[in-house]
């Protein structure tokens, strides 16, 4: 029956056979190279790593051993609207984590190494019909256990400081009663002070500033999950509470060309938030049918209080200002799927989503002990959502497997505020075809075409503030859901020796491009003279686009032990600018980005070290008046760790930023200031004038220490 109803669960995945065909695996695997590099093919589509593959690296956790799995990266997937496409590719024991607010890593973490049976790569067939859209998933095959937990404990040392972190879970099974506890506390204290240097159109320095930026991070969190048969099926439910603490002192202090004091600004910001989730998943068998039904309600509260002050030169107060916003979030999601098999090589699903999301804003800014008015402040955002959705799975032959999908979305935005009254209907199909081949053993090339329809963030609908870059962040009610129709061509390729590759090239055809515009406020006057304009979240219409994933790992043949990772994208976008009517790249959409992880295990004296590399190239935000381009990094950590410990007690050493990366970002204004007009203040005028700027860590690298084990 357990073995029946995992199966039953994956139908909601569209894995619907991993669990149902696993074949016996070889139990004495040494970890020995040669082994961690062959993976048994236990059906088309799918790879299995039996837990011997892993000893080699010492696990304690089962995050340990994906982050060692050949050829697969954790994919969280919260930028995809609904529930399936919202919690990434990883399957435990066949079902999916029924949580959003959780992280991939964070439930991996709690799951003890020595519960884990296999990890299973289910590419192709195997996840055909799969609704989030990942091309690869992983299936982690526990063991029944009475029990047994991990915990963590350690410290980052930062400029003096002492910042303390740990957790600590247990899990286990009783007869058919799964069950596990955690609780976790972080955190942070970081220091990242800069420069700025402001020129003007000639490129002669008019004004520089320090910015010294004391941060604080305090959070902790309480989950817990339990899986029980019940009415001939079988229930599980998740939950987790947590609240957090973010505090910022932003102070900006400013120089003519000769460093006499002309100005500053200081402000405090406090960020306090909480958030509870809870997840009921249920399946069964109902003859041929497998049902699986999902439940999901998330409730989070924001609260943000900011407070500074603008001086002159000689010390004197200019202007202070207050701005206070609470914000109150809610989504409940409700989902059931249907699936039965059509004879040995075929299935069908279909089934149905619902969901309810709000997001209620009150927004107060005053200067001077004045009410300030800021459009789209005080919003109450509420959607309804409902989604009906089939697929069907063939597969000819071992090699071939055909999969089409379509789904149909429709929505209803309401915007209720104190200057804004308002009611969107939305409304998708979302076809979907994919062909996938194997051919030569464990590689497989794929081709889909389909339309993806992008998530809204509700934080873009409302506006705040942003006082120290002189910004309003707006909020635009008519904005809509970015689409997308793709076409991808990918392929996953396993060589002798372990190395293994995995390519996808897409084409982008955009509709509706998600990007920034520009919006008036009249402030209340009908004297154009008055207005004022801001940025905001916009569609920009349509726009094509390449990009291409690269991920790569290889043992390194001339260091024994040794293993590289390396993921990269590179994009190529293109739109007509609505300002100034010319092509250009989107905005926040860096052009290139590449991670590079090495590690090396020395078994015999149960030592590893390691680095962990990441680069993003620039991106710009292309706003009505101003080019805003940022960079960050190169980013780099390494670490040594050990179990040769008692009781394998492994301690981890991190070094992180050990290249001294910086935060960089350079502003252009651009308009014809003076003119009368404040509508033509924007890029089709003559450049202005430059803000550039840089924030390095004052310590780097700093030092982080893990202590972890079992029990």
């Amino acid at each position: 029956m357990i073995r029946r109803m995992m199966a039953s669960a994956l139908a909601l995945s569209g894995a619907a056979y991993a669990q149902e065909a696993a074949q016996p695996l070889a139990a004495d695997c040494a970890p020995t190279p040669t082994c961690a590099v062959t993976p048994v093919e236990t059906a088309a589509g799918r790879l299995v790593y039996d837990a011997a593959f892993f000893a080699q690296f010492n696990p304690q956790t089962a995050l340990d051993m994906v982050a060692q799995t050949p050829g697969f990266s954790l994919d969280g997937g919260d930028d995809r609207r609904g529930f399936s496409g919202a919690v990434g590719n990883l399957l435990i024991d066949g079902l999916r984590p029924t949580s959003k607010s959780q992280s991939l890593d964070g439930i991996l973490s709690r799951i003890p190494a020595s519960q884990v049976v296999r990890l299973e790569v289910l590419r192709g067939a195997e996840v055909a019909g799969d609704a989030s859209g990942q091309a690869v998933l992983l299936n982690i095959v526990r063991t029944p256990s009475a029990g047994s937990g991990i915990w963590e404990a350690g410290f980052e040392s930062f400029d003096g400081g002492f910042a303390p972190r740990g957790e600590a879970s247990y899990s286990g099974r009783n007869g058919q009663t799964e069950y596990g506890l955690g609780v976790s506390v972080f955190t942070q204290e970081r220091s990242l002070p800069g420069w700025r240097r402001l020129t003007n159109a000639t490129g002669a320095l008019t004004e520089t500033a320090d910015t010294p930026s004391p941060r604080d991070f305090r959070e902790a969190a309480l989950n817990g999950n339990i899986a029980f048969p019940m009415l001939g099926g079988r229930v599980s439910a998740t939950g987790q509470a947590s609240i957090r603490r973010f505090s910022v002192d932003n102070s900006l202090l400013f120089f003519d060309p000769v460093g006499t004091p002309t100005r500053s600004f200081f402000s405090e910001t406090v960020e306090d938030g909480d958030n509870v989730e809870v997840g009921l998943n249920y399946d069964r068998d109902l003859g041929p049918w497998t049902l699986a039904l999902i439940g999901l309600a998330n409730r989070s509260s924001e609260t943000t209080e900011e407070a500074g002050r603008f001086e002159n030169g000689f010390g004197g107060v200019a202007l202070t200002y207050v701005q206070d916003v609470q914000q109150e979030s809610s989504e409940t999601i409700v989902r059931g799927s249907l699936a039965r098999p059509l004879g040995a090589r075929q299935r069908i699903e279909f089934g149905a989503e619902g969901a309810f999301n709000t997001l209620d804003q009150v927004l107060r800014y005053a200067e001077d002990g004045a009410p300030v008015f800021i459009p789209n402040s005080n919003v109450l955002v509420e959607e309804e959502r409902a989604e009906v959705f089939g697929s069907h799975n063939w597969r000819p032959n071992d090699d071939w497997s055909i999969e089409t999908r379509l789904a149909w979305e429709t929505s209803t935005l309401t915007f209720t505020g104190e200057d804004i009254n308002q009611e969107v209907e939305l409304a998708f199909w979302k076809p979907s075809v994919q062909v996938t081949r194997a051919f030569a053993g464990n590689n497989q090339v794929r081709l889909r075409v389909y339309r993806d329809v992008g998530q809204l963030d509700f934080g873009d609908f409302v506006s705040a503030a942003a006082v120290a870059d002189n910004l309003i962040s707006g909020g635009n009610t008519n904005l809509v859901p970015q689409t997308d129709w793709r076409t991808e061509l990918g392929g996953d390729f396993r060589f002798p020796g372990g190395a293994a590759l995995g390519l996808t090239l897409t084409h982008h055809q955009y509709t509706d491009v998600a990007d920034l515009v520009k919006l008036t406020n009249t402030r209340g006057t009908l004297d154009p003279s008055d207005d004022t304009f801001f940025d905001a979240p916009g569609n920009i219409g349509e726009a094509e686009a390449l990009s291409l994933n690269v991920s790569f790992s290889t043992p390194v043949s001339f260091i024994p032990g040794g293993r590289l990772t390396i993921e990269g994208s590179l994009w190529d976008t293109e739109v007509t600018d609505p300002v100034t009517g010319q092509p250009r790249i989107f905005s926040f959409r860096s052009e290139s980005e590449v991670s590079i992880d090495f590690r090396q295990d020395i078994s015999a004296r149960r030592l590893a070290w390691g680095f962990s590399f990441y680069k993003q190239g620039e991106f710009q935000a292309y706003r009505f008046n101003e080019i805003d381009t940022s960079e960050e990094g190169p980013w780099m950590d390494l670490f040594v760790e050990t179990t040769a410990l008692p009781g394998n007690t492994r301690l981890r050493l991190i070094a992180p930023n050990v290249l001294d990366g910086a935060i960089n970002r350079d502003r252009r204004f651009f308009g014809l200031p003076g003119d009368g007009d404040p509508s033509n203040d924007d890029r089709t005028g003559p450049f202005l004038r430059r803000d550039l700027r840089e924030r390095q860590f004052i310590t780097a690298p700093w030092l982080v220490v893990q202590l972890s084990g079992t029990f």
